[in-house]
Order: C-alpha cells, then sequence, then structure tokens
C-alpha cells in the first residue's frame, strides 16, 4: 500500500499544454517500482495519470509510445 499527501499546483505543464490548479499526489516511490520505470526509459519521479492527459487534450499512442493530441468535448 502506498501513502500519499495530496497538493494542488498553480501550474503543470505537460507537453505544451498548460493546466491550472492540477491536484497531484506526492508519494514516495519505491525502489522496484523505480527500477521499472527506468527500464521502460521513463521518468521515475513523475506519474501523469489518464486523467490528467484527458484533460490537457491528449491520449498516449500506444504505437509510437509517446502522447496525441485529440479533439475533446466537454459537456
Amino acid at each position: 500500500m502506498l501513502r500519499a499527501l495530496e497538493a494542488v499546483v498553480p501550474v503543470l505543464r505537460v507537453e505544451d499544454e498548460e493546466l491550472k490548479y492540477e491536484a497531484v499526489a506526492v508519494i514516495s516511490i519505491p525502489e522496484d517500482v523505480k527500477r521499472v520505470l527506468r527500464q521502460s526509459r521513463l521518468d521515475e519521479n513523475i506519474v501523469i495519470g489518464l486523467l490528467t492527459l484527458e484533460r490537457a487534450g491528449m491520449v498516449p499512442d500506444t504505437v509510437t509510445g509517446s502522447l496525441r493530441k485529440v479533439e475533446m468535448l466537454m459537456l
């Protein structure tokens, strides 16, 4: 089980998108998880969730391993 502190950052930049007042979880990532992230050539200090990516209008493209900008409809 991981325990986290919650914080709100005034600005979170994902690629070239700027999100205002984004909630984040601050945790100590276990070393075995960091190792897996490093082996996958991912940042071992920051993990961005799918909901945050959706708010930035992006989706992960599993074919290219990058983020893809998408049109979004907010209701």
